[in-house]
Parts: C-alpha cells; sequence; structure tokens
C-alpha cells in the first residue's frame, strides 16, 4: 500500500494538470520509491478529452474516478476519497505543482504529529512571492470588519480576521485554524472519524468547513513550509464561474451552518447599516455644501 494517495481534481483541465501530475512523479521520494504514492483523478465530467489525454500519457500510474458532470470540488474529492485507501491523502489543484520532498516532509510531519488531522503546505506564487495559505475561522466582528474598509483601520485591524496572522512569515512550522486546499494533506483516520466534505459547498469553503469540523472533534490543522508547492491560483475557474459570487455563497453557507441564523442575520443587518450609515455622511456633506454655496 502507498503512504500517500494524491488527489487531483480535474473539470476540462487537459491544458494545465501536467502541471500537477508531472510534478508528482517527478519527486524524488516518488522516483526512489514509485509504491510511495497512489495518484487519482478525479474527472469532473470533462470534455476537452482531459480523461483520454491523461490516459495517454500516464497509463496506469494514474487511477481515473469518471464522475460523468461536473459535480464540484467537495463531491468530486469524496469520490476519490472513497476508493483511495492510503493512511493520508494529499488534495493538489490541477494548476499546482509540487516541489522536490514534498510529499515525504508532509509525511513525516504527520507521522511525527499524531493529532495532526490536516496539513498544508508553503505556496509560492509564480513570481516567488508566498501566497497566504492559511486562516483564522470567523468571529461576528472579524467577519464585519473584514467585509468593510474599516478592518484595514488602524484602531480596528487587530480585531479582523486574520489579524495574528498579519506577521506571520510562513518560515516556520504553525498550528493555525484552517489551510487552504490548493496542496493540503489529510490523515485518514480523522476523515473517517469526521466524514467527508460537506458536498453543498460546490466550490470554496469546504476546506474551511471540514477544518472546523476537524478542530470541533478534537484534531489540529497545522502549516508545515518544509513541504513546498507552486499554485497558479483560479484553476478551473478561471473563465467559467463568477468566482467573487461563488465565494460569497459558499461563506454565506458556512455561516449560517457553523453560527447559526441569528449570527448571519444580524452581520447582514450590521453591514446594510454600515451603508446607509455611509448614504447619511453623503448626503449631509451634500446638504451642507450646497448650503455654504447659497450664502455666497
Amino acid at each position: 500500500m502507498s503512504r500517500v494517495d494524491v488527489i487531483v481534481v480535474c473539470w476540462n483541465d487537459r491544458d494545465k494538470i501536467t502541471t500537477a501530475l508531472d510534478s508528482v512523479f517527478a519527486l524524488g521520494e516518488v522516483r526512489a520509491d514509485p509504491g510511495f504514492v497512489q495518484v487519482i483523478v478525479s474527472d469532473n465530467g470533462s470534455s476537452d478529452g482531459s480523461r483520454e489525454f491523461i490516459r495517454a500519457r500516464y497509463g496506469e500510474r494514474v487511477e481515473i474516478v469518471e464522475n460523468g458532470a461536473n459535480l464540484g470540488f467537495a463531491a468530486a474529492c469524496n469520490r476519490a476519497f472513497a476508493v483511495s485507501s492510503s493512511e493520508y491523502v494529499f488534495l493538489l489543484n490541477p494548476d499546482a505543482e509540487l516541489k522536490d520532498g514534498a510529499l515525504a516532509e508532509i509525511v513525516a510531519f504527520l507521522d511525527a504529529h499524531p493529532r495532526a488531522g490536516i496539513a498544508g503546505s508553503r505556496i509560492y506564487n509564480y513570481d516567488g512571492t508566498i501566497q497566504q495559505s492559511v486562516g483564522e475561522f470567523d468571529t461576528w466582528v472579524g467577519a464585519f470588519l473584514r467585509s468593510s474598509a474599516w478592518g484595514e483601520w488602524l484602531p480596528f485591524r487587530r480585531f479582523a480576521n486574520g489579524a495574528s496572522l498579519r506577521d506571520f512569515a510562513y518560515d516556520q512550522p504553525r498550528r493555525v485554524d484552517l489551510a487552504i486546499g490548493a496542496a493540503l494533506a489529510i490523515r485518514r483516520d480523522m476523515l473517517e472519524a469526521i466524514g467527508p466534505f460537506d458536498e453543498r459547498f460546490f466550490l470554496y469553503h469546504e476546506e474551511v468547513d471540514f477544518a472546523k469540523r476537524a478542530a470541533q472533534a478534537g484534531w489540529e490543522t497545522w502549516f508545515v513550509p518544509a513541504s513546498e508547492a507552486v499554485h497558479e491560483g483560479m484553476g478551473s475557474a478561471r473563465g467559467h464561474y463568477n468566482v467573487e459570487k461563488r465565494k460569497q455563497n459558499s461563506r454565506r453557507k458556512y455561516w449560517l451552518k457553523h453560527h447559526g441564523r441569528g449570527w448571519y442575520y444580524s452581520l447582514v443587518v450590521a453591514l446594510v447599516a454600515r451603508y446607509v450609515a455611509y448614504a447619511g455622511v453623503l448626503a449631509a456633506t451634500v446638504l451642507v455644501a450646497r448650503r455654504l454655496r447659497g450664502r455666497r
């Protein structure tokens, strides 16, 4: 049995999926021991020849799960989870590539930290800068400040969501609330204990919900900088989805699920009231300006 199952979700990604798959097979740990990894592509009904291309290029080195339709990221991962069996699974976006040693390092970390159920790699942009790939769970105040410009005002910065991570250099292992799913390891024991992704999250926030459920069950999420990846970003969503709308819809589902209607609708009222206040200030400014002009 392999130590880790690498899962790549594909939806019309023929032109970019070699980025991810080639990087896995190029890893030193995989070249030294091909049995170290099992690669699974969960295909969401691609119509661009992705499945045929993958079979021709990789043969039996890649197992393809054919979902028949675009089920979304969470559901596609769940279909792959169901046919995987290794101690760890590793989610890798089709537009991401692993740096040498990435899987060996994250497996070694999980081996040494038995309560770590989730571990995220250090992720770079293609220009060499580091992506902000970890975060904090929302509080009501943090969510309000993040949804407005107020979170950047000096008096409020320390209360905004993610404030404790503002100065994080991404250079040391750190226990965090959540890590993004572009390059993410999951312990199978935890997966079986808390269940797979919630498929109501079609795209975005499924890993946040998963990390929240893991934390509630007593598992830890860690950032592991020794495991590194490069990620283009947006992936299959580019040109096919209104990304901001998808993110907002998923965030709303998450807030309602974990915080309830009272929490969510009070936040909505506060955000609307903010705009009413802005409009009031603008109207008052215009009125005062008109009166001053009238006195001249």
